[in-house]
């Protein structure tokens, strides 16, 4: 028998998110205070070093000079799409600090993920650090407030307010599309290689998705800071009722071993339901991918072939 799963209503969600803003301390609120005392000199020239911060800031109709590693984006995170007059800042893990400085950039949004860059960082303009995936609360609380602290410090507290009420649509939709589903857990892979994965679960924005959504997630297995576990094709065997969900993109062998390999084929998630490809989603995103996740989980779960859905009761 399955659990009863706990959904959210959207006054619960934004109850939710109201609590989290309050929470999230000291430091959005100063922020706050400084937006609203100074906001005659709200930055202009906005760069991000933070993929997250990105996508949210993107979503909120905030369009940075410059942000890094946007090839990557544009691979593995995709929407919202970056405006072609958004300048390159270089590799995401050592963005250029020669170009960011010949910007004359007004602020930078970072995270804790840039830590160790914090004193180059500094000396070209003021930053602004902004963390999704800390020990505080949960990957989606925290995004609300990232997206609180973007609107608050860069002078669109609104679109802050915006994005957080189409979050909630989103997930309130996925809900109803999902009240009747073709299978009741998932799991929420990225594909590494033929025979290994990342799967997904607690401490992941996927989970915090999931748990507002009338399924469940298959995996409760350990998992890491960033919310995944890389495990072997032969540990998640066992989950012959969950729908495996490959998290574009995937690589070309992992495509070739289901045509030709029995050991993929014939593994009981993909078998029963076969190997569902989902388009890309920032899998350590912020808001916004929260949003897309619910909408794309929906979908996807909605065309699995007949004949395969017969959900266990």
């Amino acid at each position: 028998m399955h659990k009863p799963i706990h959904l959210y209503s959207r006054r619960s969600f934004l109850r939710l998110v109201t609590q989290a803003s309050i929470i999230s301390g000291c430091g959005y609120a100063l922020s706050g205070l400084m937006a609203e005392t100074t906001s005659a000199a709200v930055p202009k020239r906005i760069v991000i070093a933070d993929g997250a911060i990105s996508e949210t800031a993107l979503a909120m109709g905030i369009v940075p000079l410059a942000m890094a590693d946007i090839p990557g984006y544009q691979a593995w995170v995709q929407q919202p799409a970056v405006p072609n007059r958004v300048i390159n800042l270089g590799a995401r893990f050592q963005p250029s600090l020669e170009r960011l400085a010949q910007l004359k950039p007004d602020l930078i949004l970072t995270s804790s993920f840039y830590a160790n860059q914090y004193a180059s960082l500094r000396d070209l303009a003021p930053i602004e650090k902004i963390d999704i995936y800390s020990s505080s609360k949960t990957p989606f609380l925290n995004a609300v407030t990232a997206a609180r602290k973007i609107g608050d410090v860069t002078g669109h507290p609104n679109a802050a307010d915006r994005l957080v009420a189409e979050t909630a649509a989103r997930i309130e939709h996925a809900a109803r599309q999902l009240s009747t589903p073709k299978a009741r857990s998932v799991l929420i892979t990225s594909m590494l290689s033929p025979r290994h994965m990342r799967v997904f679960g607690q401490n992941s924005l996927m989970q915090d998705v999931i748990a507002q959504l009338p399924i469940q997630n298959a995996w409760t297995g350990p998992t890491n800071h960033w919310g995944f576990a890389t495990v072997s094709i032969d540990q998640i065997a066992q989950y012959s009722d969950a729908a495996m969900i490959a998290i574009e993109p995937v690589p070309d062998n992992v495509e070739r071993a289901i045509s030709y390999s029995p050991i993929l084929s014939e593994l009981p998630p993909i078998k029963r339901f076969g190997l569902i490809k989902m388009p890309p989603v920032a899998t350590f995103g912020g808001l916004f991918a929260a949003g897309r996740f619910a909408d794309l989980l929906a979908s996807s779960l909605s065309d699995i072939a007949p004949g395969n859905d017969e959900v266990a009761p």
